[in-house]
């Protein structure tokens, strides 16, 4: 069908006198069009005349039949896009009906409640008058966005932005204040009760006679009391729901509680109470703010709030009118994003001091404790360790004291990703306090810090522990001997409890004999005279590493640089034994970590002989030590072959010291007390002790004619 055949028809269509829709079968779309571009207008007889199958409507000048039409459908739609009825637009008209406004057909719904016309509870209300509704006007239009959005049109979100975790958390805050509401009322008309039911009365005139006497009237007076409790625990459980939901609706429920009671006044007869902190506003307030403000940082920090809703919070929360007691929480939602060009610049390294100028201020990085822990959460699981220490390391805080804490892992976070020498160093770095981390680190610390640098592997996840899993640490550099021996020389210096701890020196000892054990299971001796020249050179070293002087001479980066380390730290063992063996009381570890290094063990004897009362005192302990801990001394015999037992008692053994030779006793004692227990297990090396025993054991000892040794020669004669 060509244009101008429809054209023809239009023209015919507008003569006739009143409005109608024509509907044509497979041609209405089309001629809807064209009757809506040139607003034709035909009469209610054509209508008529098309409804009847049988009738014809011909034009003869464009030959154009029509014969068949019927009544559209008419859709869903707003009162004022209604065709049917017409419709008078007004900007705000709310006092009663304009126009025909009143009117509607069987499809129009109501613009403000998206419902029926008919079900329009306010739709010829007085004050509402929703048939007045219109989208051209800004007052229906914001009056439509609060009846959609319910307690989210104090957010003043955008339509477009608000999604269903939204929504929900909104309906949920909607209720709970029309709740809280009802409470605070019943808070504000307080509850009426009789004095003597607080404070009871020990008159006797009421109990006899009935009656109330001048003396005692007053106790018996009506009273009213004001308790903010109730509110309070109605508070605190939607508080606990809103930690349930999913951040964006715990955002909007916490933030929209914090405006509903920082409205809440005391009222002026309630009694402050300071045994009861939930009993006033005043009181009660300040501690759901400490709460919510802290809830609410972490998760802007760990939420990823699109930034739409990351600043309407900051903005809402910024607008908040806060009373007096409640001015110290003006500030806690200042959280920067974490696309702020200051904190990008420190995480990338570019701004090393976490300082910036600022309108010509200067500006330093300072936030939140929980903002700060929520970041370091943050990186952590994201294994971004440069970026933490780079945070961690300029970083201010209100609560210094758990920040410490937090910075005092910053070795920690170099290990994770490689950089062992930043780690060595950063112990002895000051930070703003007094002290430096090596002054905190504990025993348990100290120890694992020693297996991460020597081995150059690390536990797995945040935490220092031996438990988990221990991961290579990829495209890490092992830490040089050197830097290793200074640097956990110094930290048992700065660190006096370290320093008493025999476990921290045993284990710092076993980690210099396994480094050159592990190539040789047997380990070289060093000639005698170099023991003695690097003992004697050790003691100069140990004085300059107290002092913070940290280079070494060149014999620990010579060939013989392992046993150099090991003979240095000895030395240093020997000294702290002569200034802490009056508190000690065990010594065991010491002797069990030098393994089969014993030109070292008797390099440790040798420097206690100095002093025989501190020779006498330490060998006392550790016969005392070999008895008492049995069972550490029986897993290191079965950890070594029949040569560390004979080297052992040897040792002892050949020692003009009678106080040193007495130390064999004990370690034989064990050893035949847990002999059928070693035949027990079939150890492959029981035939080579029993041999050793046999063949020099027993002849050295029948040198030693005391008491003691023939009674040990005994039993050994008769286990063999």
């Amino acid at each position: 069908m060509c244009e101008q055949a429809f054209s023809c028809l239009t023209n015919h269509l507008i003569s006739v006198e009143g409005e109608i829709h024509v509907c044509l079968s497979q041609v209405r779309p089309t001629i809807e069009y064209l009757c809506s571009k040139k607003q034709a207008r035909v009469s209610n007889e054509v209508l008529d005349t098309a409804k009847d199958k049988s009738s014809e409507i011909i034009d003869e000048e464009c030959g154009l039949a029509i014969t068949y039409s019927k009544k559209g459908n008419v859709m869903p739609h707003a009162r004022y896009d209604c065709v049917e009825q017409d419709f008078t637009r007004t900007e705000n008209e709310v006092s009663g009906p304009a126009g025909n406004n009143l009117n509607f057909c069987e499809q129009c719904y109501c613009y403000i409640c998206d419902k029926l016309a008919s079900e329009c509870q306010y739709w010829n209300v007085p004050s509402a008058c929703h048939c007045n509704a219109h989208n051209k006007s800004k007052y229906w239009k914001a009056h439509r966005d609060v009846a959609l959005t319910g307690a989210l049109s104090i957010f003043n979100f955008n339509l477009v932005d608000i999604d269903s975790e939204l929504r929900h958390g909104g309906a949920l805050l909607q209720k709970f204040c029309l709740e809280l509401a009802l409470e605070y009322n019943k808070y504000l008309m307080g509850i009426t009760t009789s004095r003597s039911s607080l404070i009871p009365c020990i008159c006797t005139c009421h109990s006899q006679l009935k009656m109330f006497c001048e003396v005692c009237q007053v106790n018996h007076v009506e009273i009213r009391l004001y308790s903010y409790t109730p509110v309070f625990n109605m508070v605190l459980n939607f508080l606990k729901q809103a930690e349930k939901e999913k951040p964006k609706a715990a955002a909007i429920m916490m933030i929209g509680v914090a405006k509903e009671i920082l409205l809440h006044k005391q009222h002026p007869q309630e009694v402050f109470n300071k045994s009861d902190q939930t009993a006033t506003p005043s009181q009660a307030v300040p501690i759901f703010m400490h709460r919510i403000t802290s809830e609410l940082q972490r998760m802007l920090v760990l939420s990823d709030f699109p930034p739409y809703l990351f600043n309407k919070l900051k903005t809402f929360y910024k607008a908040l009118p806060l009373p007096s007691y409640c001015y110290i929480f003006t500030n806690c939602l200042n959280v920067l994003s974490w696309e702020d060009p200051f904190l990008t610049s420190i995480l990338r390294g570019q701004n090393i001091t976490g300082q910036r100028q600022k309108k010509g201020k200067k500006e330093t990085l300072w936030e939140d404790f929980p903002v700060v822990l929520a970041r370091v959460e943050r990186m952590e699981a994201r294994e971004e360790y440069r970026e933490l220490v780079r945070y961690l390391r300029v970083i201010k805080c209100n609560d210094t004291i758990k920040l410490r804490a937090l910075q005092d892992k910053v070795p920690f976070y170099f290990c994770k990703y490689g950089d062992f020498n930043s780690a060595a160093q950063s112990f002895h770095l000051n930070t703003s306090l007094s002290c430096c981390i090596a002054c905190r680190l504990t025993p348990f610390q100290y120890k694992i810090y020693l297996k991460i640098l020597r081995t150059g592997t690390v536990p797995a996840g945040c935490e220092l522990s031996e438990e988990r899993q221990w991961v290579l640490v990829e495209g890490g550099n092992l830490i040089k001997t050197c830097l290793l021996l200074k640097c956990s020389l110094r930290i048992l210096f700065v660190n006096e409890v370290l320093y008493r701890d025999v476990y921290c020196w045993s284990r710092l000892i076993q980690i210099h004999c396994n480094d050159f054990t592990m190539k040789n299971d047997m380990p070289q001796v060093p000639p005698p005279e170099f023991v003695k020249n690097i003992a004697v050179l050790a003691a100069s070293v140990l004085e300059d590493l107290k002092n913070g002087i940290v280079g070494l001479p060149k014999p620990f980066s010579s060939a013989l640089c392992w046993e150099s380390a090991l003979i240095l730290v000895t030395v240093a063992a020997v000294q702290m034994l002569h200034k802490n063996i009056s508190m000690m009381k065990i010594v065991l570890p010491l002797i069990v970590a030098y393994g089969k290094n014993f030109w070292a063990l008797k390099l440790l004897f040798d420097s206690l002989s100095t002093k025989e009362d501190i020779l006498h005192h330490f060998c006392a302990i550790l016969s005392n030590n070999i008895y008492v801990h049995r069972s550490m001394m029986i897993d290191v015999v079965k950890c070594h072959d029949a040569n560390y037992v004979s080297d052992l008692v040897t040792l002892f053994l050949s020692f003009k010291q009678t106080t040193i030779q007495s130390l064999s006793i004990p370690v034989l004692n064990v050893l035949v007390e847990a002999w059928h227990e070693f035949k027990t297990m079939e150890c492959l090396w029981i035939q080579s002790l029993h041999s050793f025993l046999q063949n020099k054991v027993v002849p050295a000892m029948e040198m030693v004619n005391t008491a003691q040794f023939i009674e040990l020669r005994n039993k050994l004669n008769r286990i063999l």
